[in-house]
């Protein structure tokens, strides 16, 4: 899922029978519309329904269990390398 600064949607955390989904939505009912779509799409046969769905809004706040990874890190641990040193000279030059 990637949700654009300037949306007006938000994230939506989707259960129901044996899955979950995040999804990205204007509203909890077009969450749960777009969350069992996707289930059935994916899991096809394997999708099982209970007679509710459970929809939570996702905020997206900092708080205390959150981490912060930097990013020059994240891109050499998946073999960006390149990508990975560019991004550390750019906060490298941040600090001065």
């Amino acid at each position: 899922m990637i949700k654009l600064e300037d949306s007006d949607e938000d994230f939506y955390f989707c259960t129901s029978g044996n899955w979950s989904t995040v999804v990205l939505a204007k509203n909890k009912n077009e969450a749960a519309n777009e969350a069992l779509s996707c289930a059935n799409f994916v899991l096809e046969k394997d999708c099982m329904v209970s007679p509710c769905m459970r929809v939570k809004k996702i905020k997206l706040d900092i708080e205390e269990s959150d981490s912060i990874f930097r990013i020059d890190e994240i891109f050499a641990d998946i073999g960006m390398h390149k990508e990975s040193r560019s991004m550390s000279e750019i906060i490298k030059n941040l600090s001065k």
